[in-house]
């Protein structure tokens, strides 16, 4: 069996080995005959077109295409009801995501060391790359979501509270017992699969929102590019970002420090205790389904 999930440098991407070869040892040999879909918005991607033998595993749908679902699909649980809803499945189908199984896994707890820390989606730091200076000027610890999985794990718990642009930052901030704080800083931040998971703990919650923030690079350059269909000149749209950087995102940053410095006086968030174990323990119980179906 395969243990498929999204490969890119991304926290919450990156927890899939890191937890599944945990609760499933020796049972991953990647023949994609059989495929083990974990953590992660996939559902929409058509990761599965080819494979004979799907297994989803708490994996989520945010956008793409909803798959045509067939035979060769096992949905064992997924992320929240609204992915349950999305796919037609049995509301028993929606349990949690796979990454609340870490209140089950030894993970060494050090001291507090932050008062207040960020994490932002990945795709915010591709737009830009300031943000570290931005949190500096709030007074605020700023984690990256590229970093090394261990490494964020452990910024998280030095942490006393997390302020979450990404949502598995959220996650496994409440997961471990680490008040978290949402906010949204780009339109592009999808709060459908925010609500999936927060529905799975029978949790509300609301944004907080940050002006948007964007910077001269090939990032922003290939966006933009991709937008106009390629119809003006690479040195007209690295020109107009050029100049956008300088006369408004650069001063603008002050504006997202002051606001980010407001935010941390907002309550934070962190769902029920009990809630948040039972849903672990469905989990736990799901994967042993899963060792005695397939191994």
């Amino acid at each position: 069996m395969k243990l498929e999930y999204f490969t890119g440098k991304n926290f919450g991407d990156a927890l899939n080995p890191y937890i599944f070869q945990h609760f499933l040892p020796n049972f991953f040999d990647n023949d994609p005959e059989e495929t083990f879909f974990g953590i992660g918005s996939i559902l929409g991607f058509g990761l599965a077109k080819n494979v004979k033998r799907k297994i989803i595993f708490s994996s989520g749908y945010a956008y793409g295409e909803i798959p045509e679902i067939d035979s060769s699909y096992d949905f064992v649980c997924v992320r929240g009801p609204l992915t349950a809803k999305a796919l037609g499945l049995a509301p028993d189908k929606a349990v949690a995501d796979g990454a609340i199984l870490l209140q089950f896994m030894d993970i060494p707890k050090p001291e507090k060391q932050y008062k207040f820390s960020f994490m932002p989606h990945w795709g915010s730091e591709q737009k830009y790359s300031k943000w570290p200076e931005v949190c500096a000027t709030a007074g605020i610890h700023y984690i990256s979501p590229m970093q090394d999985k261990d490494f964020v794990l452990q910024e998280i718990l030095k942490s006393e509270v997390i302020i979450a642009e990404a949502m598995h930052a959220a996650i496994v901030a409440d997961t471990l017992g680490v008040p978290w704080i949402p906010v949204k800083a780009y339109p592009t931040i999808n709060e459908f699969k925010w609500n999936d998971w927060a529905g799975s703990l029978n949790l509300e919650f609301s944004f907080s929102s940050l002006p948007s923030l964007y910077e001269n690079n090939e990032f922003m350059y290939e966006k933009l590019n991709e937008k106009t269909k390629n119809i003006f000149p690479k040195a007209i749209i690295k020109g107009t970002l050029s100049i956008l950087q300088k006369t408004y995102f650069d001063p603008k940053s002050k504006q997202v420090a002051k606001q980010l410095k407001a935010i941390k006086s907002k309550t934070p968030y962190l769902s029920n205790r009990d809630v948040l174990a039972e849903r672990g323990n469905e989990l736990l119980k799901r994967l042993e389904l899963v060792k005695t179906k397939y191994r």
